[in-house]
């Protein structure tokens, strides 16, 4: 338990031991945990803003519960992300097979890996959504845009009307390059390939998963 409570220590500090550690002891529980657990708060944290946006595009139904709707949307997301982490390890993972990159490489090793990445996402969005009532209130907030506070490309491009676009150029912002960092010490840690390779791997991964998650957030709410 030690172990597992240090490597997400490190994987802050000095995120490269944290994947070493993994490498030769795949444990994965405890930051699974962990993940679960910052979603659901980060969720219940962001309800004033996430519940004002839910009234907005469900105004005009009758039995529109915001409690409901709420939860709804916690456990769907937090599901989502779930799924995701299995799917990308198990896809990695027949990758690692086929072109038999390491003997030694399992989808144990893959999913620990993924799990503690992923617990980098969730810490980014803790920092967004602490800035949030800093600039935002509850009253300010018409569209999901409104609440994306980190400062990233949907600031520097200028009036858009594709609202979908800009949701997705929201995910590109200053902390995006921290995750880039981590998952390229992942890849290069358990594979061992170059540098340029992992990045490569890192952004195509992270590209998807914008994707995904702008999907997510035109589906949900209001644009």
């Amino acid at each position: 338990m030690k172990e597992c409570w240090q490597n997400l220590i490190d994987l802050v500090g000095n995120p490269s031991v944290t994947f070493e550690r993994l490498k030769s002891n795949p444990k994965w529980i405890l930051a699974f945990v962990v993940f679960c657990l910052f979603s659901i708060i980060l969720g219940w944290t962001h309800a004033p803003y996430t519940l004002k946006l839910l009234y907005q595009q469900n105004a005009n139904q009758d039995e529109f519960d915001n409690t409901i709707s709420l939860i709804s949307v916690i456990a769907s997301a937090l599901v989502i992300a779930v799924l995701w982490d299995i799917m990308l390890s198990s896809i990695l993972t027949i990758v690692a097979k086929v072109s038999k990159i390491s003997k030694e490489l399992t989808f144990k090793h893959i999913y620990a890996g993924i799990v503690h990445t992923s617990l980098v996402r969730v810490l980014i969005y803790m920092v967004n959504i602490g800035l949030v009532p800093i600039f935002k209130s509850v009253e300010s907030v018409n569209i999901v845009i409104d609440v994306r506070i980190l400062p990233g490309l949907h600031h520097l491009a200028g009036p858009i009307e594709n609202a979908s676009l800009v949701i997705f150029l929201s995910y590109i912002n200053v902390l995006s390059i921290w995750y880039l960092i981590v998952l390229a010490f992942a890849i290069t840690t358990f594979v061992e390939v170059k540098k340029t390779t992992a990045y490569f791997v890192s952004i195509v991964i992270w590209f998807i998963r914008i994707v995904a998650e702008t999907l997510f957030a035109v589906n949900y709410f209001p644009s």
